[in-house]
């Protein structure tokens, strides 16, 4: 009987020892997210707001339109802060964004949302005064501008006579500086200045008051009479009779790229007079840079010399209006006058150049007698340049206005070689040592003249 309880002891103790305990395996929880809103209005003028998720495993995070920027790309166990940014909104109309979840978790499609809406920024500046007037003379009047957003301003709209410091009024405020040159007409003179922002437009109205026309010869010294002249009113080419061309390449000492012709190109016209004014222009032809150089056949010794000009501002155009010995042996020693020079690479944009060239004073010692002097509208407006040249002094003129003076020292013909004929000469280069950086794709360069005209006493 013993022996058959132990028997049953070993048999119970088999079967439910304390060592046999069933294996199990947690669950893996659901995937949850908690957001602190599931929508978000940001401003028309752009801002930044902040939006807490809470989340028990990662999550992916995408954008659905790209104006609207999130600070992370994906959250991960426990809470995070997002910075939903938008810039200000000037597309004219409201709009819409879609900030999407994604649980990482495979085999599990959670996903959360948030809606973004942003409305129409509407473009609003003031500016102060609302309208400007400028006397006859001309000159410089500001603005006061006070915007919430940037507005474009169309400067390359303004007509030739008005110009203005800057293109944009940017959000804030700020100052528009805007000038007028003398109006040389007898008329009233009128334009609008336009500010743009998302498709809205804001004009400033501008004024200037009739001028008085400057009379023909007006600038002219007292006793000087008209001896040589050319209009070009007539004909369709500069009158040989009057003009001879130098032609050729080789850098004309300046390294210069253009070769000089006589008169046309491959049937393309150089030289051409119509609606009253001799056009010279550089062209590029197969490749190569073709322009005029072109010579009066007479020669003077003193007097008053005067052309109506106006330039080209092409980047690397080099015109001329200028003067050379017609007994030529050496330069500089013969010497050289030069009543205008044009060159915005060098001298900067709306500014002409005088100089005078000898032995004692030229370009390649840097002792050459010059002034530059700015011209305003010089390459869409005409203006008259002119030297008064006697035995005793050279004075050199924009629109009667004396710029330069080089007086004869006495000292003999390495200061003075200027008792002797002069011609004048009309060119257009491109590039070289003044004509500086060229910008091909602004050919054809016009440079147009009115008239070329000399008087003496």
């Amino acid at each position: 009987m013993k022996k058959t309880l132990l028997l049953i002891a070993a048999a119970l103790l088999t079967c439910c020892g304390s060592g046999s305990k069933e294996n199990t395996t947690p669950d893996t929880p659901a995937p949850e997210i908690t957001l602190s809103t599931q929508s978000v209005t940001l401003s028309e003028e752009g801002e930044t707001k902040s939006v807490s998720v809470q989340v028990n495993t990662s999550f992916a995070i995408s954008v659905d339109q790209d104006w609207l920027t999130v600070s992370a790309g994906s959250v991960f166990k426990g809470e995070s802060v997002l910075n939903l940014t938008a810039k200000e909104n000037t597309t004219g109309a409201a709009r819409s964004a879609t900030v999407l979840f994604t649980c990482n978790t495979p085999g599990t499609d959670k996903k959360a949302t948030i809606q973004v809406s942003q409305a129409a920024l509407v473009p609003e500046i003031t500016l102060s005064p609302a309208s400007l007037s400028f006397p006859e003379k001309g000159g410089m009047l500001e603005v006061d501008m006070t915007a919430n957003t940037t507005w474009e301003i169309a400067k390359d709209l303004l007509p030739s006579w008005l110009s203005v410091n800057r293109t944009v009024a940017t959000k804030g405020t700020g100052k528009l500086q805007v000038n007028a040159i003398r109006n040389f007409s007898d008329k009233e003179r009128s334009a609008k200045i336009a500010f743009t922002a998302a498709g809205k437009t804001v004009q400033l109205d501008v004024r200037q008051d009739a001028g008085t026309p400057v009379e023909d010869g007006a600038y002219v010294p007292e006793g000087y009479t008209l001896v040589w002249h050319d209009d070009f009113d007539e004909g369709s080419v500069p009158a040989e009779t009057e003009w001879w061309y130098e032609t050729g390449a080789g850098g004309w000492g300046n390294n210069e790229i253009q070769e000089y012709v006589a008169g046309s190109k491959d049937g393309y016209k150089l030289a051409s007079v119509s609606e009253g004014t001799l056009k010279i222009t550089a062209r590029k032809v197969g490749g190569k840079v073709y322009s005029i150089r072109m010579n009066t056949r007479k020669g003077w010794k003193y007097g008053y010399f005067e052309g109506r000009i106006r330039v080209t501002d092409a980047p690397g155009a080099w015109p001329a209006f200028w003067m050379m010995p017609q007994h030529f042996t050496a330069w500089p020693k013969d010497g050289e006058i030069d009543i205008m020079e044009y060159a915005i690479s060098t001298q900067g944009k709306d500014k002409s150049s005088s100089s005078i060239h000898c032995e004692a004073y030229n370009w390649p010692k840097g002792s050459q007698k010059t002034h530059v002097q700015p011209v305003p509208a010089a390459a869409s407006e005409f203006h008259i340049y002119a030297l008064e040249w006697t035995p005793d002094v050279m004075k050199f003129y924009i629109d009667g206005e004396l710029h330069l003076t080089f007086s004869n020292n006495k000292q003999g013909y390495s200061t003075w070689p200027f008792d002797q004929e002069f011609y004048l000469k009309l060119n257009l280069a491109w590039g070289g040592n003044m004509g500086g950086t060229v910008d091909e794709s602004k050919l054809p360069a016009i440079y147009e003249i009115d008239y070329v005209r000399v008087y003496q006493k």
